[in-house]
């Protein structure tokens, strides 16, 4: 959101007119947003904050000004302060929604040039304020060696304290140090696991590793992507523990497991690919080293070549419907979108549903491929009332629930059914843990060779559930059919199409419709409420001023004579409402009051 600024100045006037477009004003500033956080750097030549961005690439949203830059980043909970000095061994100031309400980003008709728009990184610790001295401008004669000293000391626990070291000595001193003085100060003090060292390998570990805690996981980078692999975890730290016992090995992780950052479970991660990043309906191209639970090693080119096999074998899926394919292909983007809000838009869960053979369940086999195994679950429905099995579902991009039993979905079932779905609070637990409740964005996608009942029939089931007929066979079997639909350049394309249902998910805030699809609902909705196809055949006249019981009755005979099972009065009472939008009102009929039905006020 920006806001208009007085001409020529870097300030709003009273009752300010506020935009979504900068185009609208010639002087504007940025609305600040709870979690912004901007680093404002000014007096300090152009050419050290290239250097600063170059050297421990930063690649968040960064505005130029006249001075120096405005660095975007996400705001650390609770954090306060106006100025502070950083490990750079230089002051900034730091502007938030407390004490800025926005900040130029439009002066005389000129908007200021942005690098990487949109873009939040965490805070980098050479940003993050601590109680260090001031090193600018320093020079001989001034204290270099030794408070450059005092200061690598300070900084020996931080990621890449070198790199630091090292840029402060090319670029904020007025006169570097000596080359044999610098590498003094640089070198490592290294520490070899001894007796009682667990707590010094846990920083080394920490430090190097970046790691964090997440839902009751410890996850480190592994110079890829962040794992939280407990058998490659063990396997990293004994690296660290050359010749000690298992126990010190063991001490070590439970030190991380009590001193890692804490992160928030509640937060909201982007999706990290092989070459950029998935946000908010788009994609970024930087390298991404932020923590995310949520990486998928594959490339995204939306130039890459169409794969035969893969585009054959969504045909026949799809019944080479072109608006279904387009439909399947944003169920299967659904999957990446991660901000709760906009998934409470879509609110939806997926069922595909057809006879065994026809590769409906290969098909979600190819998704945990492309979307990563770790950032899958696989319940099934029934495992969905049981909140212990649900603690698996936290910090997954899907549940792919394979082959569900012929069973009815029962009202608990439901109810988290929806709940996921919308993004809404859920209990889960540990087991001899107590109940958490989380909310999660996880999309869920189950298999079935069977039509499923349930027991709620309202419109509330029929906003979220979306059935997806998948019944034609493939004409002849390939042992290396799903070989060929996952290899290198097959998930490359299918990642282009994903990710093209995902843009078109946020572009229209809808699915494509689909007539096939469309079909089978509304006659499976039909079947799951034998109610609903009879009151469908009668007219408003022939409701108003009747009594439930009164037009009950023929449709329990209407039921009879066609074989089909007659829904509860309650349930046929619903029906009603629902098609017809009418309630029951208490009406004077001949002298007496009576329960009938209105049309309501």
């Amino acid at each position: 959101m920006f806001i208009k600024y007085n001409p020529g100045q870097k300030h709003a006037p009273k009752n300010a007119e506020v935009s979504e477009s900068l185009d609208v004003f010639d002087d504007a500033g940025y609305v600040l947003e709870d979690n912004d956080l901007i680093i404002d750097i000014d007096d300090m030549p152009k050419e050290t904050i290239e250097a600063i961005i170059r050297v421990f690439n930063i690649q968040t949203h960064t505005v130029w000004t006249t001075r120096g830059a405005h660095f975007y980043f996400k705001k650390p909970e609770g954090f306060r302060g106006a100025k502070g000095m950083v490990p750079l061994g230089i002051e900034v100031e730091y502007k938030h929604k407390t004490n800025t309400k926005s900040i130029t980003v439009k002066l005389n008709g000129e908007a200021r040039q942005v690098d990487n728009p949109n873009i939040r990184e965490e805070l980098p610790v050479i940003f993050q304020k601590g109680k260090y001295q001031e090193l600018f401008g320093l020079s001989e004669g001034d204290g270099r060696n030794q408070k450059l000293f005092a200061h690598r000391k300070q900084i020996n626990s931080l990621p890449d304290w070198q790199n630091i070291v090292n840029f402060i000595n090319d670029y904020i001193f007025a006169e570097p140090l000596p080359e044999k003085e610098l590498k003094d100060i640089s070198r490592d003090m290294e520490v070899i696991a001894t007796k009682d060292g667990e707590s010094l390998i846990a920083d080394v570990i920490m430090r190097e590793k970046r790691v964090v805690k997440y839902s009751g996981a410890l996850y480190y980078f592994d110079g890829e992507e962040y794992t939280a692999d407990r058998e490659l975890l063990y396997r990293m730290v004994y690296r660290y523990c050359e010749g000690q016992k298992t126990r010190y090995v063991e001490e070590v992780i439970s030190q991380m497991e009590k001193r890692s950052k804490l992160i928030d479970p509640e937060q909201e991660f982007d999706i990290k690919l092989k070459n950029g990043l998935l946000k908010d309906g788009s994609f970024y191209e930087i390298d991404y080293t932020d923590f995310t639970p949520y990486s998928i090693p594959i490339e995204y080119d939306p130039d890459t070549e169409p794969v035969e096999d893969v585009d054959n074998y969504i045909n026949q899926l799809t019944n080479n419907d072109e608006d279904y394919r387009a439909l399947l292909m944003e169920i299967l983007g659904h999957t990446l979108i991660t901000n709760k809000e906009f998934k409470r838009i879509l609110a939806k869960f997926f069922i595909f549903i057809g006879d065994g053979g026809n590769g409906k369940g290969t098909l979600l086999t190819i998704i945990q491929s492309i979307l990563n195994h770790k950032n899958c679950s696989t319940l099934s429905i029934k495992n969905m009332q049981d909140e212990r099995y649900m603690i698996s579902l936290k910090g997954k991009l899907a549940n792919l629930g394979d082959d569900i039993q012929d069973e009815p979905i029962n009202n608990e079932q439901m109810k988290m059914l929806k709940n996921i779905s919308t993004s809404d609070r859920i209990e889960m637990r540990k087991l001899y843990e107590s109940a958490q409740s989380v909310s999660l964005s996880t999309t869920l996608i189950f298999t079935s060779n069977h039509i499923l009942k349930s027991f709620e029939k309202g419109t509330s089931y029929k906003r979220r559930v979306m059935w997806l007929p998948m019944y034609t066979k493939p004409k002849k079997k390939d042992p290396k059919f799903i070989t060929n639909l996952t290899r290198p350049e097959a998930l490359k394309y299918w990642l282009k199409l994903i990710i093209e249902g995902y843009f078109r998910l946020y572009e229209n805030s809808k699915f494509t419709d689909s007539e096939i699809v469309s079909a089978f609902n509304a006659t499976y909705h039909e079947e799951n409420n034998t109610a609903l196809g009879y009151v469908e055949e009668l007219t408003e006249e022939e409701i108003i001023g009747k009594r439930n019981p009164e037009l009950y009755e023929p449709y329990e005979i209407w039921c009879e004579e066609n074989g089909v099972t007659a829904q509860s009065i309650k349930q046929f009472k619903a029906t009603i409402e629902e098609v017809f939008d009418l309630t029951i009102k208490p009406r004077l009929v001949n002298g007496k009051t009576q329960r009938v039905y209105g049309k309501r006020e």
